[in-house]
């Protein structure tokens, strides 16, 4: 026989070509594209195959794939035992731990989104802090700069009252030979 056909565009032109005479299959043939020696032969292969169909205990469902297995399966175990002959495994959720679980995760989620919300602000904080202090270190040191400078260099206090300054070592000299 042809392997250039499936068996199912097989099949078809057998049950079509079935009931035919034999003088009408020539043109039964040639209007499929095949020959009137191939449609006998198939013709012949469902007559002859067709019991089996008919046969005690035959699945046609087994005929699907073309491959037909029996598997034996010993276990004592109840629930596989009827996971296997309902085709799943028994979905049997302990909603209390489930719930317990999921109460878990999203209270854990949200005390790691708190805490990283105020690590975030005490971050900023602790800078801001520094930033300041650095500030007013920077000011206090320029100021005692700008006083130093005043109290070591001469100068004008007032000079319509003839105020004058002088280096404070200086005065401390004059002060100290009166």
């Amino acid at each position: 026989m042809s392997d250039k056909h499936s068996a199912k565009f097989k099949a078809q032109i057998a049950l079509e070509a079935f009931s035919l005479k034999l003088g009408e299959l020539e043109e039964f043939a040639d209007s499929k594209g095949v020959t009137k020696d191939e449609v006998i032969d198939w013709v012949d292969t469902l007559k002859s195959n067709s019991s089996i169909l008919f046969k005690d205990g035959f699945d046609a469902g087994e005929l699907q794939d073309g491959s037909v297995e029996n598997v034996s399966l010993e276990t004592s175990d109840e629930l596989l035992i009827a996971s296997v002959n309902h085709g799943v495994n028994d979905d049997n959720l302990n909603y209390n731990r489930l719930f317990f679980w999921s109460i878990l995760g999203t209270v854990l989620v949200a005390v790691i989104i708190y805490g990283v919300v105020n690590f975030a602000q005490a971050s900023w904080f602790d800078a801001q802090n520094e930033a300041s202090i650095n500030s007013e270190y920077s000011q206090v040191k320029e100021q005692k700069a700008k006083d130093a400078e005043i109290l070591n260099s001469f100068g004008v206090v007032n000079l319509e009252e003839g105020v004058y300054r002088i280096p404070i070592d200086e005065a401390i000299s004059i002060v100290a030979e009166n």
